[in-house]
């Protein structure tokens, strides 16, 4: 651990003694706790440093750029969906919290804001509610600080819920987890910021945002904790969907859990987005709250249909490749014409791994890559440049399922 690192010096100077630069594997690279202790190294030993995160957003952790000289994205979450190692989720709003009242003080809103606008008599009766309406195995509900976790705690118990305060400041934390995690004694854990990363317990199938944030990293972090998949003793999957329950807006802010960021270019851009970005490609179903892809007019929860808006008639190659996708859903990837995986590269925002599925089915059949070339609209110099890539090896890709 960084701490332990920090307490004993002669570590460093051991790294600093060895005859080759040491190889330094940091886990939550977004964290910048261990970051002092990285550039003691970094000026003692010369080492090669390999970070990981799922979140590498410089605008919160102004530190990776400082320490790190490129990103590689190796995946995003949507992949993983897709190949069965996380799950997909329902995204539900909720506008009981008055969050006109929030203040911003240093870039994120202030505890004391937070507790005037998720502290309401409306906002506990909302999750009661939910709590006694939506089925669940265990249930995380994220707050902004300790007060509200210990009143929070406090309404469930009295309300007749098996619930329990999980915070840096408690005594006896380890025991109280594992009520949550292990004995089976409470099935829901009201936690501030300990556990929204390096927590891991498949079971969650619901989780509560009772706070708004103005970080993607935390955002993401706390949603996260209900992406694991539970599988059955005979290999097959017990849980495929969880729900985020979102009383702090943050969907507008962030967008969904799944979408592909491109985190190539955030982990050096330290400066705020503005309020408007990133929120364009989320709508709201009017009839369940759930938060769908813009490009789905038909909700796949509800089958609600949204009408179209003024602005979406006038873009009719829009609607028509968005129908088109509608009519590709559980199909194969490898199935799909070319024009077909055109319509998913444009729709999923996929073009990197949609060349890469055209340069294999160039493979099996010539002239794909001129057809799919087509249909997106590239210029012709594009598909020979494709074609260069292709070895003599078979171009090997995961073949999906769309959904």
């Amino acid at each position: 651990m960084a701490q332990t690192l920090t307490r004993r010096p002669l570590i460093i100077q051991q790294l600093a003694a060895l005859e080759f630069p040491p190889l330094i594997i940091v886990d939550e690279a977004h964290i910048g706790t261990p970051s002092k202790i990285i550039r003691q190294l970094i000026s003692a030993s010369n080492p090669y440093i390999l970070g990981f995160t799922a979140t590498p957003d410089a605008r919160v952790a102004k530190h990776l750029p400082e320490l790190y000289n490129s990103c590689v994205v190796c995946c995003q979450v949507d992949e993983l969906i897709q190949q069965g190692f996380l799950c997909s989720y329902q995204h539900l709003a909720r506008t009981k919290a008055d969050t006109d009242i929030l203040e911003m003080r240093n870039g994120e809103f202030t505890e004391a804001s937070q507790q005037a606008a998720f502290g309401t008599s409306a906002v506990y009766d909302g999750i009661l509610d939910d709590l006694r309406t939506t089925p669940f195995s265990k249930c995380m509900i994220f707050v902004a600080s300790i007060k509200h976790a210990s009143e929070m705690n406090a309404r469930l118990r009295e309300e007749g819920f098996a619930s329990l305060e999980y915070h840096s400041k408690m005594e006896n934390g380890a025991y109280e987890l594992a009520k949550f995690t292990e004995l089976n004694l409470a099935n829901i854990c009201v936690s501030v910021a300990s556990l929204t990363k390096g927590f891991d317990l498949p079971q969650v199938d619901l989780v509560i945002l009772n706070r708004a944030t103005t970080s993607l990293p935390l955002y993401l972090q706390m949603i996260g904790r209900g992406s694991r998949p539970v599988w059955s003793s005979n290999g097959t999957r017990e849980k495929t969907h969880f729900r985020v329950l979102d009383y702090g807006g943050n969907w507008e802010r962030h967008g969904l859990y799944f979408e592909d960021r491109e985190w190539d270019k955030m982990w050096e851009t330290t400066k705020r987005a503005k309020k408007s970005e990133g929120i364009g490609t989320v709508s709201l179903c009017e009839n369940c709250e759930s938060i769908i892809s813009a490009s789905q007019r038909i909700c796949p929860w509800c089958g609600h249909e949204r009408p179209l808006t003024e602005k979406e008639l006038e873009q009719g190659e829009l609607i028509e490749v968005t129908s088109h996708y509608t009519r590709l859903v559980g199909r194969r990837i490898s199935e799909l014409t070319p024009g077909e995986l055109a319509v998913y590269a444009k729709i999923k925002k996929k073009q990197p791994f949609a060349a890469r599925v055209a340069r294999a089915q160039e493979q099996l059949r010539k002239g794909f890559l001129e057809a799919f070339t087509a249909a997106m609209g590239y210029r012709p110099g594009w598909a020979d440049h494709q074609r260069k890539m292709i070895g003599a090896s078979r171009v090997e890709f995961e073949d999906i399922t769309l959904v």
